[in-house]
């Protein structure tokens, strides 16, 4: 990993001892419908999007993509589109969303 990029471990660290971690504490909230996590899932959210950015931007015009054919940047580039498609979504959608667990979830919930 010390040949790796200083960008990319610094990546890989957070991704390590903060989004994992916070991963399952929100999975049980989101099993649990638990409203509280409405605005640490979505900081969470745009988090792991934005940490995707690099990754996605490397894989598609980085050094080591280049001797890849363009085919195969898709490829690559496709495979890891939804990590940065989902997250964003669940963080607009915590973000937007005053009751996401609730029946009839929507805006017109009363904020909490």
């Amino acid at each position: 990993m010390a040949s790796l990029p200083v960008w990319f471990r610094s990546l890989v660290w957070t991704e390590i001892f903060l989004q994992l971690p916070f991963f399952f504490y929100a999975l049980s909230c989101f099993v649990k419908g638990d409203q509280r996590v409405r605005k640490p899932a979505a900081a969470y959210g745009f988090s792991v999007a934005t940490t995707l950015v690099p990754i996605l931007a490397e894989l598609a015009f980085g050094e080591q993509a280049q001797l890849l054919s363009l085919e195969n940047r898709l490829t690559l580039v496709g495979f890891y589109l939804p990590y940065f498609v989902v997250p964003l979504w669940i963080g607009t959608w915590m973000l937007t969303d005053n009751a996401p667990f609730s029946s009839g979830s929507g805006k017109k919930a009363k904020k909490r």
